[in-house]
């Protein structure tokens, strides 16, 4: 990501403290007994989820009450803002619900549509991942760097899962699947940490909506990698995608002709 915003240091390190806000709410519930709710779309919500963004967005509104909110579970405020936060609280909440620590908080910020700051926090393991617009990524305030592998023979896929894909998407999933030299699934967007750490060389996902992918922008791309969607087009914050990141050009270059459909 190029440039940068003279507020980046300072929503970078806002980003950061709101994770540190929403930490101790998903301990507090992470292997505890409590109700696992169905929403209209029949994904699984719980008590933390709502308690972590209202801890986030109780945060947002004290420190910048102009900036606007788009939450997973509480919805948007100030959508047509300049500044507009972008939360998921649990990523993974299957995970959480079944006591793998996998799940993480996403925090990303949008400026005019530009996504210019990205937090990934694992609460549980306390790894955290902030990418910032002209600043870089960091891992645990270490700087972080994806790896050069570009020969897909000896990449490392991750993937939520390929039941998520579909119509001619399963195919294309299908094709990069084969060529890679190792797939692993379930691990959401802890995926794109491990991506932006050098541990792993991709992450495909379909259908991911904004709240699953904003944050990870700034992180990938701050660490060195590629984040686009199949086409290869920047992804638009506000709307659905399927989601291809990679650990540089080359690698994203022949990923995306496997995906080509």
């Amino acid at each position: 990501m190029a440039g940068g915003d003279n507020g980046t240091p300072e929503f970078a390190a806002f980003a950061a403290t709101l994770a540190d806000a929403s930490g101790p709410v998903l301990r507090r519930y992470f292997r505890q007994p409590y109700t696992v709710e169905a929403k209209a779309d029949a994904s699984p919500v719980t008590i933390a989820d709502r308690e972590s963004e209202q801890a986030l967005r109780a945060a947002i509104e004290a420190q910048y009450p102009h900036h606007g909110i788009r939450g997973e579970e509480l919805g948007i405020a100030r959508g047509d803002a300049e500044h507009l936060w972008v939360l998921d609280p649990i990523d993974g909440t299957r995970s959480f619900i079944t006591g793998k620590a996998l799940f993480v908080t996403l925090i990303g910020l949008v400026q005019r549509g530009r996504p210019i700051v990205g937090v990934i926090d694992q609460p549980i393991s306390r790894e955290r991942w902030v990418g910032a617009n002209g600043l870089g990524t960091t891992f645990n305030g270490q700087p972080a760097r994806t790896r050069e592998t570009t020969d897909l023979g000896r990449a490392a896929l991750y993937c939520t899962g390929p039941e998520w894909c579909r119509g001619e998407d399963v195919a294309a999933f299908q094709r990069l699947n084969a060529a890679v030299g190792m797939t692993q699934y379930s691990a959401d967007a802890y995926a794109f940490g491990l991506l932006a750490s050098g541990w792993i060389d991709l992450v495909v996902e379909c259908g991911l909506e904004p709240h699953d992918f904003v944050a990870t922008i700034a992180v990938i791309e701050g660490a060195g990698g590629v984040i686009t969607d199949w086409d290869g087009a920047p992804l638009d914050c506000a709307r659905k995608s399927n989601v291809l990141a990679a650990a540089n050009p080359t690698l994203h270059r022949a990923a995306q002709a496997k995906l080509r459909r």
